[in-house]
């Protein structure tokens, strides 16, 4: 079975997940259409995008519909949504799009997944009582890079239940040398990891002149000020600057 990105990419349905592609149903084929909406103000024609925490593949599928020449990475380590992600890139014909099922973090090796109750609770600490571990391949977002499994990106959609300070660390020579805008949620789950907003702030302002805003409802920017809510931000490269 398929559904409908609200671009008209064919979305395969993981029945095992149905709640998850009946949110996207409803919500005219989008999974937070205001985060989406910013994303599509910033990309561009030919450029790189990354969908690190791709879960059903939404934006991975979608802007690869509606924006021309875009190359995609995939990023979705969960073994029954990659596998829905894959037959879903079959279904399109994309050939711009690649799904990489690992793990991302700061280190090379092996890393745990914790699969709860649902599957956007999965996470490298348990957000559950009760939960179901994988051991699976742990990447850099640098090493990809240098051994040319990916290709340098304009910019990044990050969503990964707290581990988004690990991943950064994971790709500071990439982030110092590319400057790819970033879209990234800070929320509760970085009190689980241990670190607060502003140490993702600070690490990204190190790697360039980043300005930060906060994504609102309807996918509008407003600069990013102390002190910092919970929610979706976009740090927008200097390169980008005239995009928005």
């Amino acid at each position: 079975m398929f559904i409908k990105t609200r671009h008209g990419a064919a979305l395969s349905v993981d029945y095992g997940n149905f709640d998850l592609y009946a949110h996207i149903y409803n919500s005219d084929g989008c999974w937070d259409a205001n985060v989406m909406t910013c994303c599509e103000r910033v990309l561009r024609p030919g450029d790189v995008f990354y969908d690190v925490g791709s879960s059903a593949g939404v934006f991975a599928l979608d802007f690869a519909k509606s924006i021309p020449g875009l190359t995609v990475f995939a990023f979705e380590p969960q073994p029954s949504l990659a596998k829905h992600i894959r037959l879903s890139i079959d279904a399109n014909q994309f050939d711009r799009v690649k799904l990489l099922e690992i793990l991302l973090g700061d280190k090379v090796g092996e890393g745990s997944l914790f699969l709860t109750s649902h599957s956007i609770h999965a996470s490298t600490i348990p957000r559950e009582r009760r939960y179901r571990e994988l051991r699976l391949p742990l990447r850099t977002l640098d090493d990809l890079a240098a051994a040319g499994e990916v290709a340098p990106p304009d910019f990044i959609k990050i969503d990964v239940e707290g581990s988004e300070l690990n991943v950064f660390k994971g790709a500071e020579t990439m982030l110092q040398a590319h400057q790819p805008s970033i879209v990234f949620e800070a929320d509760e789950n970085m009190r689980r990891m241990g670190y607060a907003t502003g140490d993702l702030l600070d690490l990204l302002t190190k790697a360039g002149p980043y300005t930060f805003f906060l994504i609102d409802a309807v996918g509008a920017l407003t600069p990013l000020r102390k002190p910092y809510p919970f929610g979706n931000f976009l740090a927008l490269s200097p390169r980008h600057a005239g995009r928005i």
